[in-house]
């Protein structure tokens, strides 16, 4: 009996390792992927709950084996066998089987309390009571693997579908980063680091960290690079570089690799099982995907953009070649004509052609002069050079530029005395102001007056002028300081759409601002405002 004790007490590991030898449930797997000693605690609760299991079949067998036969009785051990393969699976349910046929053979079978059999039919019934326990327990183990699995399988279906939904709505790279980052952090529970290729460090590979209080080390950024160029998995459990922080996972698209994963495991945490390896690297398939999509589309859009862009430069060349073009054929045109002594020109006509060409020759100054300001705006290349000036003379000095042009039209100057000097580069401001009027003149009738006011807002000063023209349809008011971009009102009125996107870059420049709005009476007003920098009293002694 010592010795049945104890080969009792040792049955839990003996078919616990048989198991782990020929068990249908994978169970060695299973070990490699958790602690040992956990597997075997678990397992042996199984166990035990299955000598209990024998040993209440054995009691209820007492008060009924008066009334049936053994072979009757041997249908409680059979529902124990079923009972422990369902609920603890393979290993259990064996020694389940076992204990029961010795058990039917040691208390119900005669001669009572020995293993001897006096019929030997009862051997067959034995070996046929063995062989259905143990095709209940494969069988039953299976199915309960099964299930296991699916459960698995769909817990990591849910978990992917639900990374993948969360992709579809993020917008942009770093949002589409943060959602990967958040979903995967949620379902392994370790923090999350992505790596991509930093543009501007030649291919190096740039983090992307989820927790901020988490510290990125050289052998963790020696790691990612090594997988981003080999295209492995490495860091902690793997034969590579397995010092590293966790498991770092190469995110594989079909152009190539995109980054890299890395899942960060601290050295106290457990491995991760098998299957959590595999939803892992389902995640990076995911990720690379998404990652790869953003940069096709954006791509795409570049692609777009860029083709738009030469689409508008070949209009934009063809449009300010015919506006250059047009001004030198009538210089040419008018030289041809005075050089010719049989035309019989009189003085008045030879005035008036020489007029004609300088007309001509100042409105190509002006476009000449308007591209290379364009060019200079947009290559940061505008210098400032800021003096103390009357706003009055900014005002004055832009009409005498413009008197051949403003002809008898009446414009009319509301400009006080009393206003403060600005800091400003006086000829950029005036060139400011000459192109605002300039528009005027063009998209307004010829016999309607101008309207220039200047006044005092707080510490900046507004130039507003006011025509009576056509007016800025409400949809192209906040375009018309594009570079390039024209009201297609009225259509007899030529330029390249450069003037007012050179105001607003000189203006800016200035610190100041510039804004187009609709008169309620009909026309447009352009308002100019600049800051006062250095407010100054207008005192004419002091300023001299």
């Amino acid at each position: 009996m010592p010795f049945a004790g104890f080969w009792l007490s040792q049955m839990p590991d003996i078919v616990f390792r048989a198991e782990l030898c020929f068990g249908p449930n994978l169970a060695l797997d299973e070990a490699k992927q958790m602690n040992m000693r956990d597997v075997q605690r678990a397992d042996r609760r199984g166990y035990w709950w299955g000598l209990g299991l024998v040993a209440l079949a054995t009691l209820l067998g007492q008060l009924v084996h008066r009334f049936f036969d053994p072979t009757n009785i041997m249908a409680l051990y059979l529902l124990g066998v079923v009972i422990t393969a369902v609920a603890w699976g393979f290993g259990p349910s064996v020694m389940v089987a076992t204990l029961s046929v010795l058990a039917l053979d040691f208390f119900f079978v005669p001669p009572y309390l020995t293993f001897v059999v006096a019929d030997t039919q009862y051997v067959f019934t034995f070996i046929a009571m063995l062989g259905v326990g143990l095709t209940i327990s494969y069988l039953t183990s299976r199915i309960r693997q099964q299930t296991q699995a699916a459960r698995r399988r769909e817990s990591e279906t849910t978990t992917l579908y639900a990374l993948s939904r969360d992709i579809k709505v993020a917008t942009g790279l770093e949002d589409t980063l943060h959602t990967i980052i958040e979903n995967a952090k949620e379902t392994f529970q370790h923090d999350i680091v992505t790596f991509l290729p930093d543009p501007e460090r030649n291919g190096k590979l740039r983090p992307h960290v989820g927790s901020a209080g988490l510290a990125i080390e050289d052998k963790d950024l020696a790691a990612a690079q090594w997988s981003f160029e080999h295209q492995k998995t490495v860091g902690s459990g793997t034969d590579t570089l397995p010092d590293a922080s966790g498991i770092f996972i190469p995110l594989n698209a079909s152009r190539g690799p995109v980054g890299v994963l890395a899942l960060w495991i601290a050295d106290s945490a457990a491995p991760l099982a098998a299957g959590q390896t595999r939803l892992l690297e389902a995640y990076a398939d995911l990720a690379a995907v998404a990652i790869e999509h953003i940069e096709l589309a954006e791509e795409a859009r570049n692609a777009q953009i860029l083709a738009a862009s030469d689409q508008l430069q070949t209009a934009l060349l063809n449009s300010i070649s015919h506006d250059l073009r047009t001004p030198l054929v009538s210089v040419i045109g008018v030289l041809s004509s005075l050089q010719e002594e049989e035309m019989g020109l009189d003085e008045a006509a030879r005035k008036n052609l020489i007029q004609v060409a300088r007309e001509e020759a100042e409105r190509l100054n002006r476009l000449i002069t308007n591209l290379l300001d364009s060019s200079r705006i947009e290559a940061g290349a505008i210098r400032i050079s800021r003096q103390l000036v009357e706003v009055g003379d900014i005002v004055g000095v832009a009409l005498g530029q413009l008197s051949g042009r403003s002809g008898s039209r009446l414009i009319k100057k509301n400009v006080p005395s009393n206003l403060p000097f600005v800091s400003v580069d006086f000829g950029l401001i005036v060139q400011v102001l000459v192109n605002v009027l300039d528009n005027a003149f063009k998209y307004s009738p010829p016999d309607s007056p101008i309207d220039i006011g200047v006044q005092q807002v707080d510490d900046e000063v507004e130039i507003v002028v006011a025509d009576r023209g056509v007016g800025i349809p409400p949809e192209d008011l906040a375009q018309v300081f594009n570079k390039f971009y024209r009201v297609h009102r009225p259509d007899s009125v030529s330029g390249t759409g450069l003037g007012l996107s050179i105001c607003r870059g000189i203006v800016e420049a200035h610190e100041g601002r510039i804004v187009a709005e609709n008169r309620p009476c009909g026309g447009t007003i352009i308002r100019i405002t600049l800051p006062i920098e250095e407010p100054v009293t207008r005192e004419r002694g002091k300023a001299k």
